[in-house]
């Protein structure tokens, strides 16, 4: 009888193969075309309804379905990209013979309908006469970043073989101050063979105006064109945003809750405050659960300000929240408050991105929110034959459009389950044990009932 039992708790341990009603909330996955895999990003709706914060409770299915293995796509380290270079306006400064270089010259722009010039001066104010071609001033007042380098068109026939120049900058065209102090450019032809160096690198400079000099009497490249190169800069990674009102904590003045809705990977706060010109400084803190404590992400001044050309408000502030949904903003009380309104919160986030391979037919189905489940994902590498971590998924992966939430298992997956195997086993132990004893109990009373053995009469010895 203990046999059968235990054969039956046996087979509730056996995991049954999955199927979308095994999970609460189904999306849509259209694909185009016919290749082998796709990519997808996840939307907010996959965040509010996963029951694991790691994201384990998600499945992709075909339309038979029939699981579909899936890698999760690593974010990048960071983005970064470089503007094309940009060619800046020139003007020639003419200075006297006698002169050694263009020092104490003063300058003075002129913009009119018909373009701009650079009107030049000695130091008393009297109009620079000279016709010695001393250097060259560098408009770059357009620019929207800094400078790195500048890359000097030189002629195609060989003229001196090396120039040696300075680069100063300024913005007002009376303060120079120096960026280069010794540049040299290389222009040399030698048995049909041309020998160049036509950049000029620097530190990243912010300067309205760059000027190039040299003395006069030294070897001149005669260069009629400069381009300005600029350097790499991080790029802000496209994110999805989730707003939430301000809800008072009673009993605590200047604190404020919020709850996002769903634990999203948030890496950017931004605060929307209700009153212009205020100026909070302010503590975050965050917490995945109502049970949890709050814990500390970050502090920030936040501001809104009116300014002549327009309203100021402060950046979003970079935290390291992690996947938590409720948030709260503790405002310093030296501060004033925040006014009769509760703020808004607005949470930014990079979206996980995964691409699953398009075994069987179509459409797909992505699969969210189980209790029960545990991670399925593959490694990427396994996935997807010759991943380079460096270049990141080929160009030739399409992306899949997912589209409206859809109802699958229901409410019911995201709750805790009676964990039917555990009692099948409890019970089929603690039946067997009742079972042992009752054997027991039986063998001891019979033990007991049996006839006691006939001794029989003491013998009686005769002598």
């Amino acid at each position: 009888m203990i046999r059968p039992l235990v054969v039956l708790a046996f087979a509730a341990t056996v995991a049954h193969a999955e199927t979308p009603a095994d999970y609460a909330f189904g999306m849509p996955l259209a694909t185009a075309g016919a290749g082998a895999f796709y990519r997808v990003e996840l939307p907010g709706a996959v965040y509010e309804g996963a029951v694991h914060r790691d994201l384990a409770d998600l499945r992709v299915f075909n339309a038979d379905g029939g699981l579909v293995p899936f890698a999760w796509v690593p974010r990048p380290a960071s983005i970064r990209e470089r503007k094309p270079p940009v060619a800046l306006p020139l003007f020639p400064l003419f200075i006297d013979r006698d002169r050694r270089d263009v020092a104490g010259l003063a300058l003075n722009v002129v913009r009119t309908a018909t373009g701009t010039s650079i009107s030049v001066a000695t130091a008393d104010g009297q109009p620079a006469k000279g016709g010695e071609l001393g250097g060259y001033v560098l408009d770059a007042t357009a620019l929207p970043e800094p400078l790195t380098a500048l890359l000097v068109a030189l002629p195609d026939a060989a003229g001196a073989a090396t120039m040696r120049l300075k680069v100063d900058a300024s913005d007002d065209l009376a303060a120079w101050r120096s960026v280069v102090a010794d540049a040299t450019l290389v222009n040399l032809e030698y048995a049909g063979r041309r020998l160049t160096r036509d950049r000029i690198e620097f530190a990243p400079t912010n300067a309205k105006y760059l000027r190039l000099s040299w003395s006069v009497g030294r070897p001149v490249i005669d260069f009629t064109a400069v381009t300005g190169e600029f350097g790499d800069r991080a790029v802000e990674a496209a994110r999805q945003w989730r707003e939430a009102s301000g809800a008072p904590v009673a009993d605590r003045e200047g604190e404020y809750e919020f709850d996002l809705g769903g634990a999203f990977p948030v890496d950017r706060i931004a605060l929307e405050l209700r009153e212009p010109n205020s100026v909070v400084p302010a503590q975050l803190l965050a917490r995945a659960t109502p049970r949890d404590t709050w814990q500390p992400v970050a502090s920030a001044v936040f501001y809104r300000l009116q300014q002549p050309e327009g309203e100021v408000t402060s950046a979003p502030v970079m935290v390291a929240g992690g996947e938590r949904r409720y948030w709260l903003l503790r405002v310093d009380p030296r501060s004033g408050g925040l006014g009769r309104e509760a703020p808004r919160l607005r949470a930014g986030w990079q979206p996980q991105e995964l691409v699953f391979a398009a075994r069987g037919p179509g459409p797909f189905m992505l699969a969210y929110g189980s209790r029960i489940a545990t991670p399925g994902a593959l490694p990427i590498a396994t996935l997807v034959p010759g991943y380079d971590s460096a270049k990141g998924l080929p160009d030739s992966i399409s992306g899949a459009r997912s589209g409206e939430p859809t109802r699958l298992g229901g409410a019911d997956r995201l709750r805790e389950p009676v964990d039917t195997k555990r009692w099948l086993l409890w019970a089929s132990l603690a039946l067997g044990a009742l079972m042992l004893g009752w054997m027991a109990w039986r063998l001891s009373r019979d033990m007991g009932s049996a006839p006691a053995a006939d001794s029989g009469s003491p013998d009686k010895r005769t002598d």
